[in-house]
């Protein structure tokens, strides 16, 4: 069984990330005692370098291919995940011993250029360990979430800031725990380049929580839990898509919030978190080899033990759309819909919705497709246990 985290260091994004909220944390102070310098006038050494350990060299080399499949444009167009400034701290159990920069605009002293020898391709990666002490400090603070933050100041620049390990699967047998937090969370800062879902908003604490509704999402997530799979023909794509919009649109009639939080909160955060953990699965799947990596958007609510309805919120109010919206934008893209529309405001339900253009009697039809899932007795006999609980 799974059960929702009480703790919150490296663990399976889609479950850790709706916990830390980090699009929230407060900014760093700018760093007034590193003097900046443009990159360009800084020591480019054409010598070896032994800077490294290869645990930082593995996490480099999965940055860099993850970085050229993403410049393909194939995954999604216009993320260039190669371009953000990152800094990259390992930690160990008596805190920090080593920190890296990736495409620093501007160079703190100090920072050292790696070699060829060292850098996985990279042209722009420094050792840099001047504000890994800060950088901990932070993380690992009463204010951080002991993986990353957005906006830690170096210089005049807010970089993207992670903590990791020796152990880049996080304990979790999965190579790309690691650098999976790099991918989805900067997938956040280029989404500050869309445009806004309107009536969006985001409000956990009144997610409407009923037996009908329960039982609605728990039936999509498990209609949708078993995706990418590659297997699929056309038609295949289609009826799933249809009963993703069926369920969701009897969601929205049976929805009891004055300010309509099955549309406005759900459907924004299966677009803002689900297209982020798009990529991030996509990516990670030609990346990583099958054997070491299983593709899969989300998991079977089913499978999770919650303890009281704080924690039934918590799946059904925010840690299930990672898994939905990104099962979505998957079946959008099979059949051949744009889903970089997504970016002017769009959330995968009105993407499919347009293109669907189902009758009313088409979205009885497919809900009631929906609802003959082998395993709808358990669906409901789960419904009544949450519905139970304090």
């Amino acid at each position: 069984m799974r059960k929702p985290i009480k703790a919150i260091r490296f663990l399976p994004l889609f479950i850790l990330l709706p916990i830390l909220l980090a699009c929230n944390l407060p900014q760093w102070s700018q760093d007034t005692s590193i003097s900046a310098t443009n990159k360009e006038d800084t020591t480019r050494r054409p010598y070896p370098t032994n800077l490294t350990t290869s645990v930082d060299r593995q996490l480099l080399r999965q940055i860099k291919g993850l970085g050229d499949i993403f410049a393909e444009n194939k995954i999604w167009k216009g993320y260039d995940y190669r371009t953000y400034p990152q800094y990259l701290v390992h930690v160990t159990k008596e805190g920090p011993d080593r920190a890296f920069l990736i495409n620093p605009p501007f160079l703190p002293e100090k920072a050292i250029l790696l070699g060829e020898n060292e850098n996985q391709g990279l042209d722009n990666v420094y050792r840099y360990d001047g504000r890994m002490q800060d950088a901990y400090n932070y993380l690992f603070g009463p204010n951080g979430n002991e993986v990353f933050t957005f906006n830690f100041q170096i210089g005049i620049q807010a970089y993207y800031t992670q903590a990791y390990t020796d152990d880049l699967s996080a304990g979790m047998n999965d190579p790309s725990m690691t650098v999976s937090y790099s991918t989805h969370e900067l997938f956040h800062r280029f989404q500050d380049e869309w445009e806004w879902v309107p009536d969006s908003k985001q409000d956990f604490d009144n997610f409407p929580i009923t037996a009908e509704l329960l039982e609605l999402q728990i039936l999509c997530q498990e209609v949708l839990k078993d995706l990418p799979d590659s297997r699929l023909d056309q038609q295949q794509i289609r009826a799933l898509l249809q009963q993703y919009v069926a369920i969701r649109s009897r969601e929205m009639q049976l929805d009891p919030t004055p300010d309509q939080l099955i549309k406005n909160h759900e459907l924004y955060q299966e677009q803002m978190e689900g297209s982020a953990r798009y990529i991030e699965v996509m990516s990670n799947q030609q990346f990583f080899s099958a054997q070491d990596y299983e593709a899969r958007f989300g998991y079977s609510l089913l499978e999770f033990w919650v303890e009281s309805k704080e924690d039934v919120r918590g799946l059904v109010g925010q840690s299930a759309y990672y898994g939905t919206g990104g099962s979505a934008i998957y079946l959008l893209h099979r059949l051949g819909i744009s889903i970089e529309e997504m970016q002017l405001g769009k959330t995968p339900y009105q993407l499919a919705s347009d293109y669907l253009q189902m009758s009313a009697d088409d979205l009885e039809s497919a809900l009631q497709k929906a609802y003959s899932h082998p395993k709808m007795e358990e669906i409901r006999d789960k419904v009544k246990a949450w519905i139970a609980l304090k």
